[in-house]
């Protein structure tokens, strides 16, 4: 630096380091939004898993279907939700397996494997 000020030369480097700085700021920010609306997907999804694991064990299973698909929707968000129930080697124990996906879409968001037993719903 001179007496007078900054040089031309130093002021292109200062704006370029804080370019350089700015996108990375700003790609950190994109990625933490995506991010975000994902995990609240993600979340909504287990509760779809939950709610459909709840009506399986307080509901009876022996007319339930092998499998059976479905959809609900929480907080304006459709998913559809495949429920499998296997019958185990013990009797009145079913193997029950629960997958979620938002509608329309092919990943898992949330997937819940549980026993239920026959006749234990209250």
């Amino acid at each position: 630096m001179s007496a007078r000020g900054f040089s031309l030369l130093e002021t292109m480097v200062a704006l370029s380091v804080f370019s350089i700085a700015a996108l990375g700021m700003l790609s950190l920010n994109t990625q933490t939004v995506r991010i975000s609306s994902e995990l609240d997907a993600r979340a909504l999804a287990r509760t779809v898993a939950e709610n459909v694991a709840v009506d399986t064990v307080t509901g009876p299973l022996e007319g339930i279907s092998a499998v059976e698909t479905g959809e609900q929707t929480q907080r304006g968000r459709t998913y559809t939700w495949q429920r499998s129930v296997e019958a185990t080697p013990r009797s009145g124990l079913y193997s029950v397996h629960i997958e979620v996906r938002e509608r329309g879409g092919e990943t898992v968001l949330a997937r819940l494997s549980l026993l239920a037993a026959e006749g234990a719903a209250p």
